[in-house]
């Protein structure tokens, strides 16, 4: 039994990944002010994982992409999960990228390769959730 008709799904979807996106841009570069002064590879965290750390740092960085993963999957009914994750990974992994990319240049932000993987599984995580829920909704009363 399908829960919104497919259109609307993708529409929503579509706001959804468009909020999540916007949402993520502002909340993670504000405020701003780019500089290449203060570009430098040196300013990256290059660890992955780090003991004793902030949880809420960890939590907060794998829910901000779920709402993107949840989009995606609302607007790619109907393709295998292993292929949703995909797209998801991919998108997901390279907004995170980007994002922490251009915080090299933000002399009040700090960016993190840790961020990149929580944020990229965070999208995938929404995907696949929406995804196996959408599948389960589709399959026959019994």
């Amino acid at each position: 039994m399908e829960l919104l008709d497919p259109i609307l799904r993708r529409r929503l979807g579509q706001a959804l990944v468009g909020f999540t996106v916007l949402t993520a841009l502002l909340v993670t570069l504000y405020p701003f002010r780019f500089s290449a002064e203060v570009a430098s590879l040196a300013r990256v965290d290059w660890r992955i994982y780090y003991p004793r750390h902030n949880d809420r740092d960890l939590v907060l960085n794998l829910l901000m992409l779920v709402p993107l993963g949840a989009g995606l999957g609302m607007m790619r009914t109907g393709i295998p999960i292993r292929r949703l994750a995909l797209e998801a990974a991919a998108i997901g992994f390279g907004l995170s990228l980007g994002i922490e990319t251009l915080q090299i240049f933000e002399r009040a932000r700090f960016p993190q390769l840790a961020d990149v993987w929580r944020n990229g599984l965070g999208c995938v995580v929404g995907a696949v959730a929406v995804g196996l829920v959408t599948r389960a909704r589709a399959l026959p009363a019994r």
